[in-house]
């Protein structure tokens, strides 16, 4: 398995495979929300892309296994609780071919493991699959202590992981 940073111009081979990431996610927003709805061109909006080329605090992570493309994982320092963070993981994705094998625990043990310090990894309340598979990932990533809190509904409406790498 390799994880890497995704180099700029492969900004349109993680712009594809967030419209995957965001088809699947679509399933878990409530009917009545904006969030899930595919523009009047056919494509799911995700606004703060562009952004992970541009900001320091923001790391595009692209995953291949055996060669092949296989996921992503977007990384940055955004709180879902407003408290100090160096890390959060914004969005994670792994291609439905190679889930349920312990890749996904894999990949969120590698990102984790190569950068310490203070981590958020929030999931939204109706995403049940996301929450399910981290509270199976993060102890066999993280060995320390994890603070499980619930989002306070305004700024963020789920749980929310939190732990210190060394």
């Amino acid at each position: 398995m390799q994880i890497a940073r995704a180099r700029a111009d492969e900004v349109h081979t993680l712009s594809r495979l967030m419209q995957l990431y965001l088809h699947d996610f679509s399933e878990f927003a409530p009917f009545e929300s904006p969030h899930g709805e595919l523009g009047h061109d056919g494509i799911f909006a995700y606004p703060h892309l562009d952004a992970y080329w541009s900001e320091p605090n923001r790391e595009p992570l692209l995953v291949h296994i055996a060669g092949r493309l296989a996921g992503f994982v977007l990384v940055n320092d955004w709180s879902a609780l407003g408290r100090p963070v160096d890390f959060a993981i914004a969005e994670f994705f792994v291609a439905r071919k190679y889930r349920r094998r312990g890749i996904g625990t894999e990949i969120a043990r590698q990102v984790i493991a190569e950068r310490p310090g203070r981590w958020e990894i929030a999931v939204l309340a109706d995403n049940w699959p996301a929450l399910a598979f981290w509270r199976r990932a993060i102890p066999a990533v993280h060995s320390g202590p994890v603070e499980i809190i619930e989002g306070d509904g305004e700024r963020w409406r789920g749980t929310i992981f939190r732990l210190t790498r060394s």
